[in-house]
């Protein structure tokens, strides 16, 4: 077999791989996607100390913000998932985490 034979049967090789991949994501929808979404990584570990019952400012000490920053992140949760109490956000963190094994 010569190189450019070889070349076109690998390169058909990686496209078939590649559709049955993106296939495969399709498929998974959203389990490809974090236990956090639609949140930012920040914001799910705010969520996570306020569904521990921690206050704005214990959190922004834990996470080395300002207390200004968190209240923001507070604030920013509380639209995205749409809720209005903080137990709210405990109940969504319970149901939308895995459980660490």
């Amino acid at each position: 077999m010569d190189r450019r034979s070889f070349l076109k049967g690998t390169a058909a090789s990686l496209a078939v791989l590649a559709t049955a991949r993106i296939a495969e994501l399709v498929r998974e929808g959203n389990s490809a996607r974090p236990w956090f979404a639609p949140l930012t990584a920040r914001q799910a570990q705010v969520c996570e100390l306020l569904a521990l019952g921690l206050t704005n400012t214990e959190i922004a000490t834990r996470l080395g913000l300002s207390v200004r920053t968190t209240d923001a992140h507070v604030q920013n949760i509380f639209v995205k998932l749409d809720l209005h109490r903080r137990t709210q956000v405990a109940e969504w963190v319970v149901r939308h985490r895995p459980i660490a094994s």
